[in-house]
């Protein structure tokens, strides 16, 4: 029996292996986002974004030291706008809402301590689908905000991503 577990096991981890699959690991970032200031552009006196704050974490468990003074900072990321929202996308026939379309965008910048741009101003987006179930609303509203945290750290994974591939 125990065998059997064992090359079970070895098999999975053979298939993993042949197939690509890593662990994602530290991300390789530019030498010049090792102190990092995020600036979020929302309204003055409101609190960051959800990306902002996604981006920031990411950083951090990623090496990058993310600093709250910008003089201090060898690079800055701007998230110039970020945003989510939904619409209808499916009814049923008393006109009930049953399907939601979720859409989380937002552009940003890197910009270095010397002026330079690293990344020019460029947008990025995702979306999820949302089923309605007039039985649980409140549940509803804690999907919808689950999705968006979602959407937010998807975006800054593709961030950091852009960020790895960038030859300063």
């Amino acid at each position: 029996m125990r065998w059997m577990i064992w090359s079970g096991a070895g098999l999975a981890a053979l298939l993993l292996a042949g197939c690509g699959f890593q662990l994602r690991g530290q991300a390789q970032l530019p030498p010049e986002m090792a102190v990092t200031y995020v600036q979020s552009q929302t309204a003055i006196g409101m609190p960051p974004g959800v990306l902002s704050l996604k981006l920031q974490t990411l950083l951090a468990s990623n090496g990058v030291t993310v600093t709250r003074d910008p003089a201090q900072a060898t690079a800055t990321i701007t998230v110039l706008r970020e945003g989510s929202g939904r619409r209808a996308v499916a009814a049923d026939r008393f006109d009930i809402k049953r399907e939601y379309w979720l859409a989380y965008d937002a552009s940003y910048q890197v910009t270095l301590r010397n002026g330079k741009t690293l990344i020019p101003a460029e947008g990025i987006s995702a979306n999820r689908s949302l089923l309605f179930d007039e039985n649980r609303v409140l549940g509803f509203e804690a999907a919808q905000e689950s999705l968006v945290d979602s959407m937010a750290e998807d975006m800054a994974w593709q961030i950091i991503r852009r960020l790895q591939a960038v030859k300063s």
